[in-house]
């Protein structure tokens, strides 16, 4: 039995992504005591060093003893430690505890891998995730945890937004048993596009001499505007480059009306698919985060930004538990 011991470690979460590795370790309460970041995504990684490089990050950690670890992200794609395929959505937390994958490795640690989630549209065209379903699973309960359960009719009018590189938009429900499910996923490339048409593009023009380091605010919501008014993204894009040459926008803020385009044509999208959403849960800690928020105001709808390190750590501990891979405190209780 795990000691009840708040400051004794009983779990590592590991969110591994493309680009970026974090890892949390927590308590038998899902609390966090430790954590740890770094740069070596799953892309970075070469010759097959991927649990080299996991142990250079928690070795620390597992010093004195062999803790479970809990993987969600890439690190179970195909580029990643092993596939773990998808579960299909609409899915619940039950769902994804009891299709955990156990992580072949030499060093005989007790290592599962979150599965991803697969949405299937009507026209057969799927989405997927990975990572994220963990964090939404996770920012329900924190939601729940601050004002009480959330009800099917508030769920209806409300998103969960994940900003990135390419940003997430879930649905969620509660089933006949108040469990929570995902039903429905949209991705959107913006941050990509972001990137590419800022450096790679007409666009970017000159601007790459210039030391840009903030958005500037109103030339994004003037760009969140323009992208409401214009029926196509692709003619809109071009105005960057005209409002520049006619004066009407420096040089040194086309990133920032660049931006507004992107994110303003990525709410427009789903605005029309969800004209009932009222509220929008944005689960990140980035800046990102603040731009998404003043785009949705700007648009009439309300936001609010919640931990991703709590959303990962609350989500990674609850399929644990319900795997059986730990004991949490509370179950020890009954014992």
């Amino acid at each position: 039995m795990n000691n009840s011991n708040s400051n004794l470690p009983a779990l590592i979460v590991v969110d591994w992504g493309s680009s970026n590795f974090r890892a949390f370790l927590i308590n038998n309460e899902g609390a966090i005591l430790d954590t740890v970041n770094g740069d070596l995504g799953v892309l970075n990684i070469k010759n097959g060093c991927i649990e080299t490089v996991l142990l250079g990050y928690i070795s620390p950690w597992i010093a004195d003893k062999k803790l479970p670890i809990m993987m969600a992200g890439m690190v179970g794609g195909a580029i990643g430690w092993q596939d773990t395929g998808y579960v299909n959505a609409p899915c619940t937390s039950a769902d994804m505890a009891n299709n955990l994958q156990l992580a072949k490795n030499k060093s005989n640690l007790d290592i599962r891998i979150v599965p991803g989630v697969k949405y299937v549209r009507e026209n057969n065209v799927c989405d997927v995730m990975r990572g994220e379903e963990v964090q939404v699973f996770g920012a329900v309960l924190a939601v729940e945890k601050q004002s009480g359960e959330l009800s099917n009719k508030t769920l209806s009018e409300t998103m969960f937004c994940l900003p990135g590189t390419h940003s997430k938009w879930v649905e969620v429900a509660k089933d006949t048993q108040q469990k929570t499910v995902i039903t429905s996923l949209s991705t959107f490339m913006t941050g990509e596009m972001f990137n590419l048409l800022s450096k790679h593009s007409i666009l970017s023009d000159g601007l790459d001499s210039l030391d840009i380091t903030q958005t500037d605010i109103p030339s994004f919501i003037k760009g969140v505007g323009v992208s409401q008014t214009q029926t196509s993204l692709l003619s809109a894009l071009f105005s960057a480059r005209t409002l520049k040459l006619d004066k009407q926008l420096l040089a040194e803020h086309v990133p920032s009306y660049l931006s507004g385009l992107l994110i303003g044509a990525e709410l427009a999208g789903i605005k029309t698919q969800l004209n009932d959403i009222k509220h929008v849960y944005l689960i990140g800690n980035s800046s990102l985060n603040t731009l998404y928020c003043e785009a949705l105001k700007e648009l009439g709808f309300t936001s609010s930004i919640l931990s991703s390190s709590t959303a990962s750590t609350i989500g990674m501990f609850t399929l644990a538990v319900k795997a059986g891979f730990i004991t949490d405190k509370e179950s020890q209780k009954c014992h």
